[in-house]
């Protein structure tokens, strides 16, 4: 037993050395004839062995059909609620089967509400209470507006609501009072214009009947890219395509959207559609799906003439020479002024010699400034969010002024610019995942465009022989 114990101690020192040394095989001689050479053999090892995948429930329990069912379509309000009609007394007929009469037409007056106005109408107050109780759900009794135009007869009365629908109020020889809403007819018409711009696009437009509020739109969309003020010559030419909304029972327009814009400026081309994010927000883009907005926009004002670039000058007032750091508009007092474009306000009220003043800081990079307004909008204050192309002021003189005019300045990083030649950075592109639904729009509006059987001005290249017209970037 010593012996061997001694062995071991030998042999235990003889291969520390030859192991640090790399070396595999060691051989020792003693006096003892049991010694042997020892060989060191690798160690190999195949690894710790990996768990399995979670095994998949759906594959452990006994596979049963499951019955589906797909929610349905959110439903067309013209198919439930009942069409409007233009006097009360064919709607109770078609809702109770009888015959009412003594109808007339009276306006909500100032100061006075819905149950006043029944009683004028001949309504007792206990049926006026009634009436109004089975109203007051569907509509809110306090923001009727001055002028309202209530249809009353002898069992009941029926007016508009803000978004274009009717809510009528009846007495059900049944039921009693019962309140609904009924959706008012309503025709589309879609219809194309253009002309040529003699020297200012408001009396082109004019000439070709081209109602306001589709021009308005044309302007701001065209506003991120043209100055109406400088870049347009006499020859130039447009072209829209607008949709206006019929009412059917009385044949007032209640709408009109634009779907495209077209200008053909100094022989480039510049073309918008409109598209429509799932109902959330409304963009406009060229062919290709580049936006037609920019960060700011370098007019933000309709109708105005420039009567004062940016650079040196004689001071109206001063007499002197010196740097005009921004642009004027002159315009008629109480002109509307729009934000350039989104941002947070962070100066609103007097500020020395630029009167009422506002500035908005839109990024890190871009600031604007608006000076000499008459006023200044409501709800316009240090701090509050506003958004691209809303009204934040009205054109005055105020401040050290010679007459009605807006004072525009536009700041890169803190430093004023000349408004009308800053480059301004483009918006986004229309989202990959949405173009084919855009490609599909673009179609549908050449198609309309093309039917009309008009030669295009602004949307198709000139013929060769009077020259080929370069596409806008």
């Amino acid at each position: 037993m010593i012996r061997s114990l001694m062995r071991v101690v030998i042999l235990g020192s003889m291969l520390l050395p030859a192991a640090a040394s790399g070396t595999k095989t060691v051989s020792a001689t003693t006096d003892s004839p049991a010694m042997e050479s020892v060989t060191m053999e690798p160690l190999r090892s195949n690894g710790m062995p990996l768990p399995l995948p979670k095994p998949d429930l759906a594959l452990i329990y006994p596979a049963e059909p499951v019955d589906i069912e797909i929610p349905l379509p959110r439903p067309d309000l013209a198919a439930i609620l009942p069409r409007a009609t233009r006097t009360v007394t064919e709607m109770f007929q078609q809702q109770t089967g009888g015959v009412t009469g003594d109808e007339a037409t009276w306006r909500l007056k100032s100061g006075e509400g819905l149950a006043t106005l029944l009683q004028r109408a001949g309504f007792k107050r206990a049926d006026a209470a009634a009436a109004i109780d089975a109203v007051i759900g569907r509509a809110s009794l306090r923001a009727l507006p001055v002028g309202l135009e209530v249809r009353a007869a002898r069992d009941g009365f029926a007016f508009t609501t803000r978004n274009g629908r009717d809510l009528y109020a009846i007495r059900d020889p049944e039921e009693g009072w019962i309140a609904f809403t009924a959706i008012r007819p309503v025709e589309r018409y879609l219809a194309y214009a253009q002309g040529v711009i003699d020297d200012s696009i408001y009396r082109a437009a004019s000439a070709n009947n081209i109602p306001d509020p589709a021009l308005a739109e044309y302007i701001r969309v065209m506003g991120f890219s043209v100055d109406f003020q400088r870049e347009i010559r006499s020859g130039d030419a447009f072209e829209l395509l607008y949709e206006q909304q019929i009412d059917q029972i009385t044949g007032d327009i209640i709408a009109t959207d634009l779907h495209y814009a077209g200008l053909m400026l100094s022989g480039t081309q510049l073309g918008y559609y409109r598209y429509d994010h799932d109902g959330s927000r409304v963009g406009w883009y060229d062919r290709e799906g580049q936006s037609a907005a920019r960060t700011l926009i370098r007019t933000p004002i309709s109708g105005a003439r420039l009567s004062s670039s940016y650079g040196m000058r004689r001071h109206p007032i001063s007499g002197y020479n010196s740097m005009h750091r921004g642009v004027d508009f002159a315009a008629p007092t109480g002109t509307p002024i729009i934000a350039a474009g989104s941002g947070v306000i962070t100066e609103a009220g007097w500020y020395g010699s630029y009167g009422r003043y506002i500035r908005i800081r839109h990024n890190s990079t871009y600031d604007t400034a608006y000076a000499h307004m008459s006023r200044i909008a409501r709800g316009i204050r240090p701090g509050a969010r506003i958004e691209q192309g809303q009204i934040i002021g009205y054109v005055g003189s105020t401040g050290r002024s010679t007459g009605p005019h807006l004072h525009y300045e536009i700041l890169v990083n803190n430093r004023k610019v000349n408004p009308l030649t800053v480059s301004l950075p483009t918006g986004e592109r229309i989202p990959p995942e949405l173009i084919g639904g855009f490609r599909t729009k673009v179609e549908l509006v050449e198609a309309e465009m093309l039917a009309t059987g008009n030669l295009r001005f602004a949307a198709i290249d000139l013929l060769p022989s009077e020259g080929g017209v370069q596409r806008a970037p």
